[in-house]
């Protein structure tokens, strides 16, 4: 079984497993779904807003899902651990974009569905349209494959300050879509996995997305252009290096994915990028240090000077 699959049947099963403190939570800020339009396409920006607010924050920070989840099962699951929340809270106005074929936003005809170049893409849109109402400009945070895309963008245009969490630089080449369903689940991870808690996962997955409903039984589809980009490391210290916003990088003490030779080699030829190490792994947005990589990020991104540690 190829390692990326055993990452993706993990994830599910995290998320599954917090249902019933996401149904729980309560928000004092609200979601706010709004939509772009880019190259032809209409992507999927939800802000997160306090309803007491006279005026938005002038700093925006878009938030770039990764490679299994669209932006909200990743960011914006409920207040208790809602990255948007956190950044809210920080004084920034915050909004989260899926990437075409994810979630909420259309997907482009042929096979390049969420390639570098079109996520790339995406993600300009969404700066752009946010850029025309933020004076003090736009931040991008990136997590797994959405750090691949944000350091990419920012490679190219510069950004207020850049964060990347968890980068997937070399995860297994698929030649095809990876569709997966609950009897897969329980297929790849054994018959201790109920047949409900495979099912409510694979659900939870794709609850507020296109893909809802339209399977028989429910899939999820990670897009064959991901694969595709990763090919080779889409980051390197030298793309980091030509970076010249403020750029945290985010890891999980216990991430095999990214582990610590990847950052050391990163670091090593980024001299300006700082590191913040969290408990956790690479599913660092559903894990408890996840709410600490969140606060960190938030005040990084809201302070000028300030040490993260």
């Amino acid at each position: 079984m190829r390692s990326t699959v055993r990452g993706i049947a993990a994830l599910l099963l995290t998320l599954a497993s917090m249902l019933p403190c996401a149904l729980s939570a309560r928000a004092a800020s609200a979601p706010k779904d709004m939509h772009i339009e880019a190259d032809g396409l209409w992507l999927r920006l939800r802000e997160r807003v306090d309803p007491a607010a006279a005026a938005p924050p002038a700093t925006a920070v878009l938030f770039v899902h990764g490679a299994v989840f669209p932006g909200v099962p990743t960011f914006d699951r409920d207040a208790a651990d809602s990255w948007l929340a956190a950044a809210l809270a920080a004084g920034l106005d915050p909004y989260l974009l899926d990437l075409d074929g994810y979630g909420e936003s259309m997907p482009p005809r042929g096979r390049d569905v969420c390639s570098l170049p079109r996520a790339v893409a995406d993600v300009a849109a969404a700066v752009a349209a946010l850029a025309r109402s933020h004076p003090g400009g736009v931040d991008v945070v990136g997590y797994d494959y959405g750090a691949d895309v944000a350091a990419a963008y920012a490679a190219g245009t510069p950004v207020t300050k850049l964060v990347l969490v968890a980068p997937l630089l070399a995860p297994d080449a698929l030649e095809d879509q990876t569709v997966l369903t609950a009897p897969l689940l329980r297929a790849w991870l054994g018959s201790r996995v109920p047949a409900a808690v495979a099912e409510r996962a694979v659900t939870m997955a794709l609850l507020g997305t296109r893909d809802a409903g339209l399977r028989t039984p429910p899939a999820l589809v990670v897009p064959a252009g991901v694969f595709a980009s990763l090919v080779s490391p889409p980051i390197s210290p030298a793309m980091l290096d030509s970076i010249s916003a403020p750029t945290l990088l985010v890891r999980g003490r216990s991430d095999a994915v990214f582990d610590e030779a990847d950052a050391r080699e990163l670091l090593g030829g980024a001299p300006r990028v700082r590191l913040l190490l969290v408990d956790g792994d690479h599913r660092l947005p559903w894990e408890a240090g996840g709410v600490e990589a969140a606060r960190e990020i938030a005040t990084f991104l809201s302070t000028t000077g300030t040490p993260v540690h």
